[in-house]
């Protein structure tokens, strides 16, 4: 296939900061190709860099920004819409590249000139402290997904490139949260399923991404993250399937049967479960983490906290959409398995904790 050598790099960006922008702008490229840089600043109030706005002005960036916060999706749309390359490139605009970054994507294109795409490496520092360790044993594995898999069907837009024929009409979504989360499954998944093929990935096509909020605690994010998946569920049913409840859907079922728990006059057992959910989720969490060489029970517990985080935003997704069929349903983005209440160690491990309470409880 005769492919053409323009690429198009999109950079959405609220802070426009220079340490991070201009060595991307700066990027070795290789010869023969033409790279046009489109910056999407979503944010009126923003203050432009003088050497941001001269390279605007001589023609090096397009530099865009928006009337008002849009959003990441609409941001990046704008960018897609702003540009002709056969090739576009998303980054975000607080990574640090490798310097090769655009010659191993070119050379990718070289030689797949017939793939939909290319999903590079988003690497993170080593981790700083327990809870940048608990993101890393936990959370990461799509930004690195590169590493694992040679073709996948969807990667973060942290560094990730598409064909523009491949994705023809298709844009992200605006029914995902603004700041980011799941429009960034949902335009990869949609092309790769009209095209019948994945996105081939490139571990070399590095990017380093900082740790978020310089690394201190905080769950808002993973959150987020939960709500765009919880956004994602009834866009691709064929992708749902059946599952135990989490420990969010445990409290919630808790607290609906409280009546009856009270009539029957197993206050005590009630009581009992509400401290056996958290205690086993915590357990296994734990567990889970020693699997991965990780002995810190404060890593563990932030761990636990990470995942919960993230099942109450999906949770608060379906409640908000009027959703609740997909309660104790799970998509499942990583792979094409969809079968129901599915069996892993960790998951045996808390069933079989339950029913020892359970057969406990029934011998008072």
């Amino acid at each position: 296939m005769q492919t053409s050598k323009t690429i198009d790099i999109i950079i959405p960006s609220f802070r426009l900061e220079e340490d991070y922008l201009l060595p991307l702008i700066q990027l070795p490229k290789p010869d023969n190709w033409i790279f046009n840089y489109f910056i999407i600043v979503d944010n009126s109030s923003v203050t432009v860099p003088a050497s941001i706005q001269e390279l605007a002005q001589l023609g090096i960036i397009k530099l865009y920004i928006n009337n008002e916060n849009l959003g990441a999706s609409a941001s990046r749309n704008k960018g897609i819409d702003a540009g002709t390359g056969e090739w576009i490139l998303f980054l975000d605009d607080d990574v640090v590249a490798d310097k090769d970054l655009l010659v191993v994507y070119t050379r990718s294109i070289e030689e797949n000139p017939n793939e939909i795409g290319f999903i590079g490496l988003t690497d993170f520092p080593t981790p700083i402290n327990d809870f940048t360790r608990a993101i890393q044993a936990g959370e990461l594995t799509f930004f690195k997904i590169a590493e694992v898999e040679d073709y996948f069907k969807w990667g973060v837009t942290a560094n990730m490139m598409y064909r523009r024929s491949s994705m023809q009409e298709l844009r992200f979504s605006h029914i995902f949260p603004k700041n980011g989360g799941g429009e960034d499954v949902n335009l990869p998944l949609l092309i790769s399923q009209r095209h019948k093929k994945e996105f081939k990935c490139v571990k070399e096509a590095r990017v380093v991404h900082p740790w978020w909020n310089n690394g201190k605690a905080h769950f808002d994010r993973f959150q987020r993250y939960g709500i765009g998946v919880g956004y994602l569920m009834p866009l691709h049913k064929e992708l749902i399937w059946r599952d135990f409840p989490n420990t969010i859907e445990s409290f919630i079922i808790l607290i609906i049967t409280i009546p009856f728990f009270i009539f029957f006059g197993y206050w005590s057992i009630w009581i009992t479960l509400l401290l056996a959910i958290p205690a086993f989720e915590y357990l296994v969490v734990y567990l889970k983490a020693r699997s991965k060489g990780v002995k810190s029970l404060r890593t563990a517990y932030y761990m636990a906290l990470l995942k919960n985080s993230f099942d109450f935003g999906i949770l608060k997704a379906i409640l908000k959409e009027n959703q609740l069929q997909f309660f104790m349903k799970r998509i499942n983005i990583g792979s094409s398995k969809t079968q129901d209440y599915r069996l892993n160690r960790w998951k045996i491990i808390k069933v079989s904790l339950f029913i020892i309470l359970f057969v406990c409880l029934a011998t008072l």
